[in-house]
């Protein structure tokens, strides 16, 4: 009895650990998504998905992620429920401070539009 609860404790104090300590990469996330320009950065990156696809109800329903602001500019990779979804099509970005979008591009060749 005394050993099961022992594994119980262990079991909860490693599960406690590994959802307190989070990935470096989701907490980098967040702190992007605090930062006062990422709703500007956001909605520039919504209307270029927009303006491309063709398609606000995508680009409106897509997940957003803001993966590096370095000199200015940010890298930003948009995600979503595309007619034909692939695993791992998304859209990669990068948008000036101002909201101007400096490069778009769709990982995969056969992107659907």
């Amino acid at each position: 009895m005394k050993s099961y609860f022992n594994f119980a404790c262990a079991v909860a104090a490693a599960a406690l650990l590994i959802g307190c300590a989070g990935s470096k990469e989701m907490q980098h996330a967040e702190g992007l998504r605090r930062h006062p320009d990422w709703p500007r950065i956001r909605a520039a990156a919504e209307l270029e998905v927009a303006h491309h696809e063709g398609n606000t109800l995508w680009s409106h329903d897509a997940y957003y992620w803001p993966h590096e602001h370095t000199n200015g500019v940010w890298y930003v990779v948009a995600s979503g429920a595309y007619p034909l979804n692939a695993y791992g099509d998304s859209i990669d970005m990068l948008i000036r401070d101002g909201g101007e979008v400096v490069s778009y591009s769709p990982r995969r060749d056969y992107h659907p539009k």
